[in-house]
Order: C-alpha cells, then structure tokens, then sequence
C-alpha cells in the first residue's frame, strides 16, 4: 500500500469511529429522554390519584359537618 492509501484509511477508521461515537451520545440522549417522559407519565398519574383521594375526603368531611 502506498503512504497515501494507508493515510485515506486512517482518516476513514478515524471518521467512522467519530461517526460512532456520536451515534452513541445521541442513543443516550434519546434514551435519558424517553426515561424522563416515563417517569413524567408516572408522576401525573399519581397527581391524579392524589386529586381523586382528595376529592373523596372533601366530600365526606362535607357531609359530616
């Protein structure tokens, strides 16, 4: 192999091993992403077993007084 050859090859492996890691930071990325819509998801959800719970009290401390 020539010198230039060898020096297109490097400059390719170097490309695609850069190409790599930035497919990889964005995997991450997508994945912290999607993990915080879940637990965003999760937290409405309790809000509004929270609303609910506290909508039964008032009704019932209501019709006590």
């Amino acid at each position: 192999m020539t010198q230039r050859t060898e020096e297109l090859k490097a400059q390719i492996e170097m490309e695609t091993f850069a190409t790599i890691d930035k497919n990889k930071a964005e995997r991450y990325e997508r994945q912290k992403v999607t993990f915080l819509e879940d637990r965003i998801k999760v937290l409405e959800k309790s809000i509004e077993s929270i609303h609910m719970i506290l909508a039964r009290f008032q009704m019932t401390e209501g019709k006590e007084s």
